[in-house]
């Protein structure tokens, strides 16, 4: 077992690091616009579907092509949604946006279904490639570890972003009070649709970098705003560095339970997930949101 637990770390960060993908532009978004966006998983899903296109070739170039333009597409494509419905309920009550995106997300499956069939699409060749890593005698993908470095590397650009940016800046300045930004100058509803791009994209990022190790298919996008939601409840809402933790937890815990305790590996994320809310209801780094 001991031997076998840096190989259940590296699995277990590599989970977290997509996770926090797809969580980061969920929180992102319901910390600014303070929409909690049902339909970001089936966003997830479409970035998957869009990536296979260019994946399924052998040539690097258009590859990289493909993980360009499909969290564009996502990005370019949410920005729609929020110009064309949801900026119509953001002084509706909460029940007007839940049923709003969760209908969006029914739409995009459906859609999904009729462009690209019901089969899954598999496209490992890129991870075929790439090869193995050792590691104290057990192989590693490579791809997996780049997947890591990848989202590091978002993690850092998106909070440089947020924290040392006059757009950051902006950006947090209508998550705490999108009237008095308003008020102040700042056009709001061009931030809004601005920080539904940044979701749409870090959520197609995900879907690409999933694919090539796992298979696009019908009911994908279920899964992943489900553990995005626990991921982002145990975090806290509107925070990026609680994304961050809250999918390292939510990653080791699978990681280590599909080995240990198989039959209720998923019960035990929802057991640590209400122990979080009963301790601390706002998450472990959540603040207390007012609606404004």
């Amino acid at each position: 077992m001991s031997a076998l637990i840096p190989i259940f770390l590296l699995n277990g960060i590599y989970y977290a690091a997509l996770l926090f993908l797809i969580s980061a532009g969920l929180t992102l978004i319901f910390s600014v616009a303070r929409i909690l966006n049902l339909a970001h998983g089936a966003l997830f899903m479409l970035g998957a579907y869009i990536a296979s296109i260019f994946l399924m070739y052998n040539d690097i170039r258009i590859i990289i092509l493909g993980f360009v333009l499909a969290p564009l597409t996502i990005g370019l494509v949410s920005v729609a949604i929020e110009r064309g419905l949801v900026k119509w309920i953001y002084n509706r009550e909460q029940e007007y946006q839940l049923l709003l995106t969760y209908g969006l997300s029914l739409v995009i499956s459906d859609i999904v279904r009729i462009t690209f069939g019901t089969q899954p699409i598999s496209v490992t060749g890129l991870v075929n490639s790439m090869g193995g890593v050792d590691i104290l005698g057990y192989t590693f993908p490579a791809y997996n570890l780049v997947v890591i470095v990848a989202a590091v590397v978002v993690g850092i650009v998106l909070g440089v972003f947020l924290e040392r940016t006059r757009l950051g800046w902006i950006i947090r300045a209508c998550s705490l009070d999108s009237e008095m930004s308003s008020a102040l100058g700042i056009n709001v509803n061009l931030i809004f649709a601005f920080t539904f791009f940044l979701g749409g994209l870090l959520a197609g990022l995900g879907g690409a970098l999933i694919l090539p190790p796992t298979v696009a298919m019908p009911g994908m996008d279920v899964n992943a705003l489900i553990e995005s939601f626990i991921v982002i409840v145990i975090g806290g809402l509107g925070s990026i560095r609680g994304a961050f933790i809250g999918s390292l937890i939510v990653g080791l815990i699978r990681s280590f339970g599909i080995y240990l305790f198989p039959e209720y590996e998923l019960a035990f994320l929802y057991i640590i997930m209400a122990a979080v809310l009963l301790i601390r209801p706002r998450g472990l780094f959540g603040k207390e949101y007012r609606r404004v």
